[in-house]
């Protein structure tokens, strides 16, 4: 559980900001050509990969070129974050698409800037549906076990409690859904049990999460 905390920190503080401003620039800054059309294109493209890619991916950038620590929760949140980003960027472009035109029109009208109308009026429009797609991509990076697999994550028991955040991001440890599949290959009936009771607290996270997605919608959205 606390290497999924870990994991899922990294996630949430690299792909939010960079997805959201990603697609801010696409859908209101960019210029329509065949060279932002390709990007679009790839974006798509890269939501449909299957996630063991980005494990080989992960593997091949992080542990063996950057050098950086095997098992560590600071890689398996960087290749999540890979995985994540293409679902909040197409989820924040939907939400930025959805504010009406004459938001921005009046904005512009009253002598704003591109830049103010951006993110005095359509971005605080656009936020429950970038906070509902962000919580989504998020539960579904949480339930991921083929990256983690592959960059090492699997079955690591700590030995001593992390004295602090950057001992805890650097050093190994194991993630839920890894954990559940050691313990669901092992023939003892009692590691059997465990993962079991590995999934069930796997799913009540997964519902918490969903349930704060709507509840946030809920709260901000607004029907034109």
């Amino acid at each position: 559980m606390i290497g999924s905390f870990f994991m899922m920190l990294v996630v949430l503080v690299l792909s939010l900001p960079i997805g959201v401003a990603a697609s801010i620039y696409l859908e209101e800054f960019a210029p329509k050509n065949r060279f932002t059309d390709l990007i679009e294109v790839n974006i798509s493209n890269l939501a449909a990969v299957p996630s063991i890619v980005f494990g080989i991916l992960g593997l091949a950038a992080f542990i063996q070129f950057a050098g950086l620590p095997q098992s560590a929760p600071l890689v398996g949140g960087l290749v999540l974050t890979l995985m994540t980003l293409p679902t909040i960027i197409i989820s924040t472009r939907a939400s930025l698409k959805a504010v009406p035109p004459s938001i921005r029109d009046a904005a512009l009208g009253v002598g704003a800037s591109k830049m103010q109308s951006v993110f005095h009026h359509v971005l605080p429009l656009a936020m429950p549906g970038i906070l509902t797609g962000t919580i989504i991509g998020l539960a579904q990076a949480l339930g991921e076990t083929a990256p983690l697999l592959l960059i090492g994550m699997v079955g690591f028991i700590a030995s001593n409690r992390p004295d602090g955040l950057a001992e805890g991001l650097l050093s190994p440890n194991s993630a839920m859904p890894a954990q559940i599949y050691e313990w669901a290959k092992r023939a003892d009936p009692a590691y059997y049990e465990r993962a079991w009771g590995g999934i069930i607290v796997l799913l009540l996270f997964l519902l918490a999460m969903n349930l704060i997605a709507i509840l946030l919608r809920r709260r901000f959205e607004r029907r034109w």
